[in-house]
């Protein structure tokens, strides 16, 4: 089978840490002169970001599909090449068949490398279990 190079990422990270800062920052800036107002807006964002890692933790746990579809993969392509070998191939039709689903598997593969790759993409970003801790 060949191989498909892995993908560069072209997902930049997750947007949110950036924004749950700069939202802190500003009810840091409006303290002094609405302290109940910044007290709403932290409480908001802490609620906000509670739900934003729950979400992140489930789309993670989704994203990690990529290493069950490899999986199943290997024994697919593993038994075409091996049937590829075996008098059963040299029937014109059936290594055809047998063929087609080698170069599937190949695009599947690739596929899955995406997956990877995305699911990296979010990891490095912080977008998985990695909070931003920030002091109050």
């Amino acid at each position: 089978m060949e191989l498909v190079p892995t993908p560069h990422s072209p997902v930049p990270p997750p947007p949110w840490n950036e924004l749950r800062e700069r939202l802190l920052e500003r009810a840091d800036e409006i303290a002094a002169a609405d302290p109940a107002g910044a007290a709403v807006l932290r409480a908001l964002v802490e609620a906000w970001w509670e739900d934003q890692q729950e979400w992140n933790a489930a789309l993670l746990q989704e994203l990690r599909l990529h290493h069950e579809i490899n999986n199943a993969l290997v024994g697919v392509s593993g038994n075409a090449q091996l049937l590829l070998l075996s008098p059963m191939a040299q029937q014109p039709a059936l290594r055809e068949r047998l063929e087609v689903v080698l170069r599937e598997s190949t695009r599947i593969e690739y596929a899955a490398r995406r997956l990877r790759a995305l699911k990296s993409a979010f990891d490095d970003g912080n977008g998985g279990h990695h909070a931003v801790a920030r002091s109050a």
